[in-house]
């Protein structure tokens, strides 16, 4: 449960050594000593907000971490992937498969795992155990001396970057775990402080409202303190990625209006990347259009893996129905997301994920982009069509659409559409330039559309449920059992009951 994480974490609060180069976010507890003993000065300070970001997602397993499951979380719940038949190894089936109940392991991704020796550890960490170390620094982080105008700056960023992370990863589980989106329906325990009597922390689930109204305090919080000036590190967080965060939660509680303000302040600093960049991004030459990424090493989890593994087998493949959506000649994103192989043989999907570096030595190993500016431009167009107080709202949704088009097609014609349309044509460019980035799930989710599965590829072994309806229990995820086990004031979402 959250307060096993804590019991866990309280060993592991600060982070004392660091290493050097890309390698500055892989920092690991080295002792029992607390935040408020271990963070004495701001180089202390300087690798304890490191750590919260390693927490984030730089380990050494295959790919399961808490910056992955997002990811993993769409690939196996929606419609952008399919189980291939030479996926012998079971990894996912069952979630894929939406044979799910509060025991299935990787319906836990974002909420966090057991740490029994009898159910061991299938992510490495979780969103609350990120929360929990961050909520050690900042329970200590005004106390901590500065003597120089340089390191009062720095404490100040360095504060607004841990509520930044906590407000991410709440948001993340409320998206995972509530019944629905909902002002009244179940929302998710919101952890803002931290006890050292973890046995005694058995928090209850808010409202979807009040979970949303903790998760706009924390962002908005950041964002008055952040200093101003340009971060050029898109490995740490910024003034400029709250704007972004800020508009992803709006977008979810159709604040139409705030979401597309907030996409805005992004849109007009940070272009989208050219045809020419565009492939960069994937392979990790640049970081166009890129707000906020996890930075891997060769020592790390990869992403990639989840898909194809080293050994070329593909687990998870790209659906034809994705596939079928691209113009595969115009359209720059088709190359860097998939790759089709026909020479594989039978049994064999010609459909690979290419989107995590599998043309490099270190296969399936990429950086992780977590906010990127083509995401603002189908918020904003989405809030724009949606909005009843933008003047011209569907021409400018249209023309944000359009401009998003144009840079990814070559030769693309500008078109306009009526609302009803339009909102169909933002779900389907969302479903094409965000692919394999796990936002298809909860777009899904957020307009209460069924998940459609049909069998489109010779070598699909998906099973014989195809359709998941907003209905069904199993159109979102039970909160885990071993949270209910061990807390009594846990309740379980209306359907696993």
């Amino acid at each position: 449960m959250i307060n096993r994480y804590i019991k866990c974490l309280i060993a592991g609060t600060v982070f004392l050594t660091a290493t050097a180069c890309n390698k500055t976010l892989d920092i690991l507890p080295t002792d029992t000593i607390v935040a408020n003993v271990a963070i004495q000065t701001m180089s202390d300070l300087d690798q304890a907000v490191a750590g919260v970001y390693g927490t984030l997602g730089n380990t050494n397993v295959q790919y399961r971490t808490v910056g992955n499951a997002d990811i993993i979380l769409s690939s196996l719940m929606s419609d952008e992937n399919y189980l291939p038949a030479e996926n012998v190894s079971g990894n996912g089936v069952n979630m894929y498969k939406w044979l799910l109940h509060p025991d299935e392991q990787n319906t836990w991704a974002n909420w966090g795992s057991s740490l029994t020796p009898t159910n061991p550890v299938i992510f490495t960490g979780s969103n609350y155990a990120v929360i929990d170390r961050a909520n050690r620094v900042l329970r200590v982080i005004d106390a901590v001396p500065t003597t120089t105008n340089e390191e009062l700056i720095r404490k100040a960023r360095q504060k607004a970057e841990l509520l930044t992370i906590r407000a991410f990863c709440h948001f993340r589980v409320l998206k995972s775990y509530a019944e629905n989106y909902e002002p009244q329906s179940l929302g998710i325990p919101y952890m803002e402080s931290i006890n050292d009597a973890p046995g005694a922390v058995k928090p209850s689930r808010l409202t979807v409202g009040e979970s949303f109204e903790k998760i706009e305090s924390d962002l908005e919080a950041a964002r008055s303190i952040y200093p101003s000036g340009t971060v050029t590190d898109v490995t740490r967080l910024s003034k400029l990625a709250v704007y972004a965060l800020k508009a992803r939660v709006f977008l979810y509680e159709k604040k139409w209006d705030s979401a597309a303000v907030a996409a805005t302040e992004v849109i007009n600093t940070i272009p989208l990347a050219t045809r020419a960049q565009f492939p960069g991004i994937w392979t990790d030459a640049n970081n166009s259009e890129v707000i906020w990424k996890l930075k891997k090493d060769v020592d790390n989890d990869r992403i990639g893996s989840f898909y194809r593994t080293s050994a070329g087998i593909v687990e998870y493949a790209a659906s034809p129905k994705l596939v079928n959506l691209f113009d595969q000649a115009a359209d720059i994103r088709f190359a860097s997301y998939i790759k089709i192989d026909n020479t594989r043989g039978n049994n064999k999907s010609p459909y690979l994920v290419n989107k995590y570096a599998y043309n490099t030595t270190n296969v399936g190993l990429a950086d992780l982009k977590l906010i990127r500016v083509a995401e603002m431009y189908l918020i904003r167009a989405e809030a724009y069509a949606e909005s009843s107080n933008a003047p011209g709202g569907l021409a400018l949704a249209n023309s944000d659409l359009n401009a998003l088009r144009s840079a990814r097609i070559e030769n693309y014609v500008p078109t306009s559409y009526n609302k009803e349309n339009l909102i169909d044509e933002i779900y389907q460019e969302r479903f094409k330039e965000l692919a394999f980035e796990g936002h298809r799930y909860f777009d899904l989710r957020r307009r209460s559309k069924e998940i459609n599965r049909t069998p489109l590829a010779a070598d699909d072994a998906g099973g014989s449920k195809t359709i998941l309806k907003p209905t069904d229990k199993e159109y979102y995820l039970p909160i885990p059992g071993f949270e209910l086990r061990a807390n009594e004031n846990m309740v379980q979402n209306p359907l696993y009951r």
